[in-house]
């Protein structure tokens, strides 16, 4: 791995640890919390450092991951405030759905590198792969459920 592959896999990690902790301690990622805040900054950092990487060479789905990662969180961030109805359950899809995006590629790098010398998938078209994505789309689903009743019991 290069030296910006180190880093942007170091500040990917970390985003996803401080969105765990997030949502075991407030059951969201708001960003208005220093935990939310934190995680949108370290998520930007990790999809504007992956423009620079590439396995593939020029534009591929993973610089439109990041790019779509970056309008949701700046989507949750223009809504936070807002007090229609519908916007605090759009600002945690959006940062939910920031969170599932970032397992995509994750998923992906990780199971075509490790382990070393025989990586678990060959190429991202891999079973093991979609089956993996598959299974994070699931809990993403059931944790956006469980979101969406708190928010819900939380309003009445």
């Amino acid at each position: 791995m290069s030296t910006l592959g180190i880093i942007h896999t170091a500040i990917s990690v970390a985003a996803i640890v401080v969105a765990a902790v997030s949502l075991l301690k407030d059951k969201f990622i708001l960003p208005q919390s220093s935990l939310g805040k934190t995680y949108s900054i370290l998520n930007a950092l990790a999809c504007i450092t992956s423009f620079w990487l590439s396995k593939l060479g020029g534009f591929n789905p993973g610089h439109a991951i990041g790019i779509l990662i970056l309008v949701l969180i700046a989507v949750a961030y223009l809504l936070k405030n807002k007090n229609f109805s519908q916007a605090k359950f759009i600002v945690i899809f959006c940062m939910s759905f920031s969170l599932f995006l970032s397992f995509v590629p994750a998923v992906n790098e990780t199971l075509t590198r490790i382990p070393i010398g025989h990586p678990l998938a060959a190429n991202a078209d891999a079973a093991i792969i979609k089956q993996t994505v598959l299974l994070m789309l699931l809990i993403f689903i059931g944790e956006l459920i469980y979101q969406f009743r708190q928010l819900m019991k939380a309003v009445k």
